[in-house]
């Protein structure tokens, strides 16, 4: 699966991982390559980054004097993994590895895909040979719980707990990389304990698959989405399929979805991106709402940002004041872990534009509130790693006029913060069972608020 871009707030969600910095002028002269490509890092990551604490800048440049006498002898996971580890030095989840293809990355995967809820893992689909498996929870992975594996990933990912797991969920499912970091078995393999849908127990031992074999990855709402993916049936693979599929998770396959709840007298609007793809513009998407709108004349306006990654924020802020202004009534905001960047912007705009109107539904979103992003590439001459520098900074609470650097302010979504006023985590139990905990919140207040009108 190539991995997921990771955004900026304003320029996308460019997912990735991680960076390298440098070891002194001698180290780097008796070297080789990778010492070189640390010197490079150091020069034109460490130093021009502006997300580095001066604490974490000194830790960044201790671990890059310690790496890199060693780094040729490394082995290509290890390397990647020690690159993912200089990036989580600024504790920044927008400070990442950033390549633009023909790197070394891992050729196979597992033969399942995972969702790693707090509460654990969960197959959420599965080749032909591991069908059963789909809905079974993961207890231990080589002996190791999650939570224990989660703590010695950590230091492979910056930014707040609730989206450093699901980030670091391709260091479990690519081959070598749960090795290398110490705490699967052997390369090749992993050892699942699990508890099966129907409450069995299970031990299975799983190899990797050559990356031809398995579906191309997708962004995130569509691993959570029973909807197939493009060569799933071709090549085998099933999907969990809940009882029911919730709104939120139908049409797996699209970013934008637009749809009428004339029973709470509401529109149900989802974002999952803030950028155009081929086949779906930012525009058209705006488009479509404010037909709805003048066509309905809605009261209510739900806004599902639950899984919106990232984007050019430039594309909705002046319509998402537009928008808020036309419907008169309250507007739910839906975030989750997996709203970031742009989308967590995008639910501090509606929340500021809508006021005493917005309720926050869901769990915490997917960042802090004061954070840096924008920014460029520093690629590394010899692995061609490029380590995304970030320059931009974002405070949505406090602002950050007069700060070096000050990015967001202009943007005008400052808020009191987005801890949910209705609190409704995407869970396991819930996902398992396809029910939607916020919507089922939201419908419960919109339905007595109403009937006293």
């Amino acid at each position: 699966m190539p991995r997921p871009a990771l955004p900026t707030a304003r320029t996308g969600w460019l997912r990735a991982i991680a960076v390298l910095l440098a070891c002194g002028a001698t180290a780097a002269a008796t070297a080789g390559p990778r010492a070189d490509d640390l010197a490079v890092a150091r020069r034109d990551y460490l130093d021009e980054t502006r997300s580095l604490a001066p604490a974490a800048h000194a830790a960044a440049a201790r671990y890059l004097t310690e790496l890199a006498p060693r780094a040729d002898a490394l082995s290509p996971e290890e390397f990647l993994l020690a690159v993912f580890r200089i990036a989580a030095f600024a504790d920044n989840g927008h400070d990442t590895e950033n390549d633009h293809g023909g790197v070394w990355w891992p050729g196979a995967r597992l033969p399942v895909r995972m969702i790693w809820f707090p509460d654990g893992w969960v197959v959420a689909r599965a080749d032909r040979e591991y069908a059963d498996l789909l809905g079974a929870r993961v207890l231990r992975i080589d002996g190791h719980a999650p939570e224990d594996v989660f703590q010695r990933l950590r230091e492979y990912w910056g930014g707040p707990d609730n989206s450093r797991r699901w980030n670091l969920e391709f260091i479990v499912e690519f081959a070598g990389l749960l090795h290398a970091a110490g705490i699967a078995q052997a390369p090749d393999r992993l050892t699942l304990e699990l508890q099966l849908a129907d409450g069995q127990p299970a031990r299975r031992t799983l190899r990797f698959r050559p990356l031809a074999e398995v579906p191309a990855g997708q962004m995130v709402s569509r691993v959570w989405s029973p909807t197939p993916w493009p060569d799933e049936e071709d090549k085998g693979w099933r999907a969990f399929q809940p009882p029911v599929t919730p709104l939120y998770l139908g049409e797996g396959e699209r970013s934008f979805r637009v749809a009428s709840i004339p029973e709470l007298r509401a529109l149900y609007v989802a974002m999952r991106t803030h950028l155009d793809r081929p086949d779906e513009r930012v525009e058209d998407f705006c488009r479509r709402v404010d037909a709805a709108v003048a066509a309905q004349h809605p009261r209510h306006l739900i806004v599902d940002l639950r899984f919106d990654t990232g984007g050019n924020i430039d594309l909705t802020r002046a319509w998402q004041r537009s928008l808020v202004a036309r419907v008169p009534g309250r507007v739910y905001v839906l975030v989750s872990r997996h709203t970031f960047s742009a989308g967590i912007v995008a639910a501090a705009a509606f929340k500021h534009d809508a006021r005493e109107r917005a309720r926050i539904v869901g769990e915490p979103v997917g960042d802090r509130l004061r954070f840096w992003s924008e920014g460029s590439d520093a690629c590394l001459p010899d692995s061609r790693y490029c380590l995304h520098r970030t320059t931009g900074l974002w405070d949505l609470v406090r602002g950050c006029r007069g700060e070096s650097g000050c990015y967001g302010d202009p943007y005008d979504a400052q808020v009191a913060g987005l801890d949910p006023d209705v609190p409704a985590p995407l869970s396991a139990d819930a996902w398992l069972a396809g029910r939607d905990l916020a919507m089922e919140a939201v419908t419960r207040e919109l339905t007595a608020s109403d009937g006293k009108h």
